[in-house]
Parts: structure tokens; sequence; C-alpha cells
């Protein structure tokens, strides 16, 4: 038996050719031409901005209000009372979401100290994600209006 041989380089053309697109020609970029002069200037007046330091190019940077320290027992207590509950849903009701093994294990042995299995993965993860969209709710609303594409 002679088995056939097959050419095993990549031809480019007959790969081209092979997916039916219309051949297109390119067109370069050219933005508008700026003087080398002004471009120099420029530079110039940035490197004497970064050479001289004034008020006006010396930027504090935002305070951050201090954050009040809670006592160990209160940050217990404030998690507990935040995710270690269950929920009012039942887990039949929700839908099948993959995480991966990591988190699993984490999150159950989270729920086997500290909640002594009293309560579901479904509800911790559900009180997670509760916790999550109430608090970014105004940012996740803003980052969506802007990213969602008008109609009209």
């Amino acid at each position: 038996m002679e088995e056939k041989k097959t050419d095993t380089k990549l031809n480019a053309q007959d790969i081209i050719a092979r997916t039916g697109r219309r051949e297109r020609k390119l067109q370069a970029y050219s933005p508008e031409p700026v003087p080398v002069e002004e471009v120099v200037l420029e530079a110039e007046q940035i490197v004497k901005q970064i050479a001289t330091p004034t008020a006006e190019n010396i930027k504090e940077p935002p305070r951050e209000e201090p954050r009040k320290r809670k006592s160990k027992a209160q940050a217990e207590a404030d998690y507990q009372s935040l995710f270690i509950h269950e929920s009012a849903i039942a887990a039949r009701s929700g839908k099948t979401v993959y995480i991966c093994k990591e988190h699993h294990e984490r999150i159950i042995k989270i729920l086997h100290v500290i909640a002594k299995n009293d309560v579901s993965l479904f509800s911790y993860i559900y009180n997670v994600l509760e916790h999550h969209f109430t608090t970014y709710q105004e940012d996740i609303t803003e980052l969506y209006d802007n990213n969602i594409e008008k109609v009209f």
C-alpha cells in the first residue's frame, strides 16, 4: 500500500483564496502633519514644567478619610450578620453555576467552621452577591449606562 504524500507547507495565497474574502486595499493612516517646530516647542514647555516644581503642577493625592477601626468582635458579628444565614430563596429556584474547586473548598471550610454546617453553599453565595450588588449598585449602573449602545 502506497501512502499519499501531502505538502504540509502553508501557502498564504492559497489560504486567502479559500476563505472567499474579497480583496480590500489597505489604506495607510495619515494624520494631519504637524510642523516639527510646534512639537519641539511643546516638548520644551513640558520639560520646563517638570523641571521646575510649582504649586500648580504639584498635586496632592486625595485624602482618604481614616477608617474607623472596628473591634474584632464587632467585625465578626458584622460578617456573620451579613453572610452567615440562610437565604429566603430555595436553591432549586435558582440556576446552576459552576465555581472553581479552590473557591468551593474555601467556602465549604468557612461554612463548616463558622456556620457549623447550618448554612448552605447556595445561601452563602447568595448573601455575598446580594451584599456586592447593594454595595456597588451605583457603580454598576453607571458602568452599564456608559457601555450600553443607544438605539437612536
